[in-house]
């Protein structure tokens, strides 16, 4: 699910409940020979993510990520850049606080909440992003520098209430580029999927390269819906054991946070 919140504090009751974001993450290989895109797909869009940790962070030690935060820049094109701050998997009751805070300004809240299913995890996920003039995220990046200007006032109220863990801005490190290509829906089986692959190469040289398959659906129906899914990529020769059971973005964070 993707709910978008814009206002009214009784939302905070029902947020994350009435639909799920599916997901499903395997090789190239896989999707190819899965029939999941073809010519008929086109290029997709073309889009570049840096993520950020506290400075210092290894694959044996992702502080912002252990504790369930991810902050994410993203520059597509000659379209606005952004910034996300996320927390997965998020207390609902730290986001029921956080919409119902004094003086919070609820008609001006911003979120995205998915209820994020992958194989057996299911998770509750809230994330905030905030737009950007293009150029910003290479702009701020190119200074050196930490890159805590590209987030807001609003996310970091946001990280205070809904996350487990302060959050350092000014430690903070730029991991990537991370190269991602998005189809945001290719019907596959009559069934329609956002996919997006992702590739970087460490300093090491060593490379991931690794293809998301996604569905969102009404929670009604949602364990038959991830069952047609994780079947159908099952009878198209994609064994269930891989299946992307490590997130995508700790596996990436891991590769690029590795010494060379």
């Amino acid at each position: 699910m993707s709910a978008h919140i814009t206002g009214g504090v009784a939302m905070a009751d029902r947020v994350g409940l009435d639909a799920v974001e599916l997901k499903v993450n395997i090789s190239p290989g896989q999707a190819r020979r899965a029939g999941i895109w073809g010519e008929a797909a086109g290029n997709g869009i073309m889009r570049k993510l840096w993520f950020c940790e506290e400075a210092g962070a290894s694959p044996a030690g992702l502080p912002l990520l252990d504790a369930g935060v991810t902050l994410r820049l993203r520059e597509t094109g000659e379209r606005s850049d952004d910034a996300t701050a996320r927390v997965s998997p998020c207390r609902r009751s730290r986001l029921n606080g956080y919409l119902r805070e004094p003086g919070h300004d609820v008609n001006n809240v911003r979120l995205s909440v998915e209820a994020d299913w992958s194989a057996d995890r299911r998770v509750l996920s809230v994330s905030m992003t905030e737009p950007h003039p293009p150029g910003s995220v290479r702009r701020r990046l190119s200074a050196g520098g930490p890159p805590d200007p590209l987030f807001t006032a609003a996310q970091r109220k946001f990280l205070t209430f809904c996350g487990d863990r302060a959050t350092r801005f000014g430690s903070l490190a730029a991991f990537g580029p991370v190269h991602a290509r998005w189809w945001p829906e290719l019907m596959w089986f009559r069934m329609p999927l956002s996919v997006e692959r992702w590739v970087a190469t460490a300093p090491s040289g060593a490379r991931l390269d690794v293809v998301e398959l996604s569905r969102r659906v009404d929670r009604e129906g949602a364990e038959i819906a991830q069952l047609a899914l994780e079947s159908g990529l099952q009878r198209c020769g994609v064994d269930r054991a891989d299946f992307g059971q490590i997130p995508k973005t700790r596996r990436f964070l891991e590769l690029l946070t590795a010494q060379p």
